[in-house]
């Protein structure tokens, strides 16, 4: 065998490896190895250019509480499983949220449905006509969080400190619990197809420990409270594993996660 031939036989060898190298990530990244209870659409396309997440200090704050996954040029994807709770009937349910350039790619598989949020798209569901109800979950899902607390700023949400060091409104004298700072963020002006079915959010954030206890807005006149009660950690990630909706002291939603991982892109 010849010098050229065994070394044109010894390229071709490393380009099969790294054929077969190539196609093992994709499929082990693929979000078809997502335990889920159904297949979730793949996310689209995502720059990895820089991201400004220093415009709003309260942001800011918060972000640095949550973890190291807001950095400027991050890209994490979380998977969540667990179940959702609507009118005493409980699922199965799995959400994928991808950092993006303006935000977050939301995917959320509930039962045979496979649903999506986007600041570009909005509420979309992968097959058939997307029902009030399911847009109304994926939005609570999607906008009553932490996360989006701090990457409502790149899609043009404003922030407005209204109070500090605020205790509740039937605290007495000696009260010794938490305190917040209430934090207003006000949708930008978008289609109707875009715009959220709450134009606001008051975020109430602990001051001891810099985290949000609750979120406040209306929805049809009504008044929507969102509790984080519960918090799960992987590292210096911070993620809520039970959410509790409420109106005027009635339950409305509860999720509750069994399982958070956390992957840098």
């Amino acid at each position: 065998m010849s010098r050229r031939y065994r070394t044109v036989l010894f390229c071709l060898v490393l380009i099969g490896m790294a054929a077969a190298a190539s196609a093992l990530l994709i499929t082990l990244a693929s979000p078809e190895r997502v335990a889920s209870t159904q297949e979730l659409p793949r996310p689209s396309l995502i720059s990895r250019g820089p991201r400004n997440l220093f415009l709003q200090p309260e942001a800011l704050r918060v972000a640095r509480q949550l973890g190291k996954r807001f950095t400027a040029s991050s890209r994490t994807a979380s998977i969540m499983a667990g179940t959702v709770t609507v009118a005493a009937s409980e699922q199965p349910l799995t959400i994928a949220r991808t950092q993006t350039d303006a935000g977050e790619q939301v995917l959320v598989g509930l039962g045979s449905r496979a649903l999506s949020w986007n600041p570009q798209e909005g509420t979309k569901a992968d097959s058939g006509v997307l029902s009030d109800t399911e847009r109304l979950l994926v939005e609570r899902l999607t906008l009553d969080s932490p996360d989006q607390f701090v990457l409502a700023q790149l899609r043009g949400a404003s922030y407005l400190t209204i109070a500090r060091n605020v205790r509740p409104t039937d605290a007495t004298d000696g009260y010794a619990g938490p305190l917040w700072d209430m934090v207003r963020i006000a949708e930008p002006q978008q289609s109707e197809s875009l715009r959220p079915k709450s134009a606001w959010r008051i975020y109430y954030l602990n001051v001891q420990t810099g985290l949000p206890d609750r979120v406040e807005y209306e929805l049809n006149d009504q008044p929507i409270t969102v509790e984080f009660t519960r918090w799960t950690a992987q590292g210096t990630e911070k993620t809520p594993s039970h959410v509790r909706w409420s109106s005027n002291g009635q339950t409305l939603m509860e999720l509750r996660l069994t399982s958070v991982s956390l992957n840098q892109q």
